[in-house]
């Protein structure tokens, strides 16, 4: 792999820059001449655009190698079995994310180069920084913390390879030291693409900045990156008046964009917003979020498969497990947000939620809906609902699809919004129902704890074989309902990488 920049602005009192440290030394001790500038493998690329120094310090994995060694000799060559599977390989000399003392430094406001953030450092947000023209890598298990105004933007010109493993996840989280973490404690992660969105003239501005970003266009392959055992926590800081960002934030990403296992935890907004674009996402967790957990807008056409949506029930602002929408301007605008979701679980707040909160789906503003094999249980409110008028045509007409799919305890079918509308609630309920392989009441005996949820059903449930088979791109069919297999040996969403402390 080349070698790409590392960012050294250290995060001290006064800020000054350093170099970082090496995999066998975590403590970060500037020498007088490495002040104020960036390290370079190459010496050649920064960040900030600062001079750059090549380390003083020799590295035992360095790729100069003497040509005449024996390379089973020494193991930090860069010799390898070419044969051997390094698909897992674990990084080596990861700080923890939690201990004050390890190494911190600054990100600057703008990375304008390639560059790699290491696991030997925790990375620090301090203001909304911004990737352009550049490839932004993360190496597993390194953490990035947001403090006060901190966000990440990854731009249309450049694209964010964040790749953990399930033992060493990527993580960003609060600057506030564990047990005094709070939602919107920073900003969040924006992606921001190319690919196509509904809106007038194909562009619009992502919301949440007083220099707004401009997103949208005509490539609907844009690759805003890949994201894996990912996790963002604690986000949601308000950028501008009335105004925060979500957890993850992805503007007109295209189909070559990579998404799977990945969490959003305790945001003070959504927990995933889509805006525009497309591409295919497995492995999500939504939870804690203050707002939705999928919110799919402005021509969305995507696919979401093996996901859990669950809502804090302290939480009162928790809002549905996906919210769908069109358009706010004009309902018919193309291309219609037409996401599809498969073998979601939600579990709403339960008893004493918020009835006009805890809701399972909304479908607005004239969209489409594709769910299949899905389970909502726990909702304090409707168990799923309709908005606009302009939405109960797209639904006459097939355009809302909901198969394979079971409800536990929640208030019933309904509708949000302005009325009239041509439907009551009763006849909702009646389509909804209706479609193949729907079931209401069904008990499928979770664990519905917040911070400890167990969210696979037994092998002898009724889980087994209710799902049917979706028929659409991106999706895999399953015999199964909701997130997990009730006859895998292993449960995806009990893995390492995942959090659901509350602290």
């Amino acid at each position: 792999m080349s070698r790409l920049t590392r960012i050294a602005l250290a995060l001290a009192l006064p800020v000054t820059s350093v170099a970082c440290a090496d995999d066998t030394d975590n403590e970060t001790n500037a020498s007088a001449d490495e002040t104020g500038t960036e390290t370079s493998d190459s010496a050649t690329n920064t960040a900030s655009g600062t001079n750059s120094t090549t380390n003083s310090t020799t590295n035992s994995t360095t790729d100069t190698e003497d040509p005449t060694a024996d390379p089973t000799g020494d193991p930090t060559t860069d010799t390898e079995d070419p044969t051997a599977d390094t698909t897992d390989t674990e990084p080596t000399g990861c700080v923890d994310g939690d201990d004050p003392n390890s190494p911190r430094v600054e990100l600057d406001a703008e990375i304008g180069a390639d560059t790699m953030l290491t696991c030997d450092t925790i990375w620090v947000l301090t203001q909304a920084t911004f990737v352009r023209n550049a490839v932004l890598t993360i190496e597993a298990g390194t953490t990035v913390i947001g403090a006060n105004g901190g966000a990440l933007v990854i731009e249309s010109t450049a694209r964010l390879d964040a790749v953990g493993t399930e033992n060493s996840p990527i993580v960003f989280t609060s600057a506030q030291p564990k047990g005094s973490r709070q939602r919107a404690d920073w900003g969040g992660l924006v992606l921001i693409g190319e690919a196509l969105v509904n809106l007038p003239n194909g562009v619009g501005q992502a919301e949440g900045f007083a220099d707004p970003p401009s997103y949208g266009g005509n490539d609907a392959a844009h690759d805003c990156g890949t994201l894996q055992h990912l996790r963002v926590e604690w986000a949601g800081f308000e950028l501008v008046m009335d105004n925060e960002l979500n957890g993850i934030s992805f503007y007109a990403c295209g189909t070559d964009t990579t998404v799977d296992h990945v969490q959003s935890h305790m945001g003070s907004d959504d927990a995933f917003e889509w805006f525009g674009g497309g591409f295919d996402a497995q492995y999500l967790i939504a939870s804690g979020q203050a707002d939705d957990a999928l919110d799919c807008d402005l021509g969305f056409t995507g696919s979401l498969q093996y996901v859990l949506v669950i809502q804090d029930p302290a939480q009162e602002d928790g809002n549905h497990a996906m919210e769908w929408s069109n358009g706010p301007d004009d309902f018919t605008a193309a291309p219609l947000t037409s996401p599809t979701v498969s073998n979601l679980t939600f579990i709403g707040q339960g008893d004493g939620g918020n009835p006009g909160k805890s809701i399972g789906f909304n479908i607005k503003e004239g969209a489409e809906a594709n769910v299949y094999n899905s389970y909502f249980t726990n909702a304090a409110g409707f168990g799923g609902s309709l908005q606009d008028e302009a939405t109960i045509s797209v639904a006459d007409g097939g355009g809302v699809v909901v198969e394979g799919t079971f409800w536990g305890t929640h208030a019933g079918f309904g509708f949000q919004g302005d009325g009239p509308y041509t439907w009551s609630d009763e006849e909702l309920g009646e389509f909804l129902l209706a479609q193949p392989g729907n079931q209401d009441g069904v008990d499928l005996a979770l664990d519905l704890t917040f911070t400890a949820p167990n969210v696979k059903p037994a092998a002898d449930s009724m889980a087994v074989g209710g799902g049917v088979a979706a028929g659409v791109s991106g999706i895999e069919d399953t015999t199964y309902v909701g997130a997990v297999d009730p006859e895998a040996a292993d449960d995806w969403t009990q893995a390492a990488w995942i959090n659901y402390a509350t602290d």
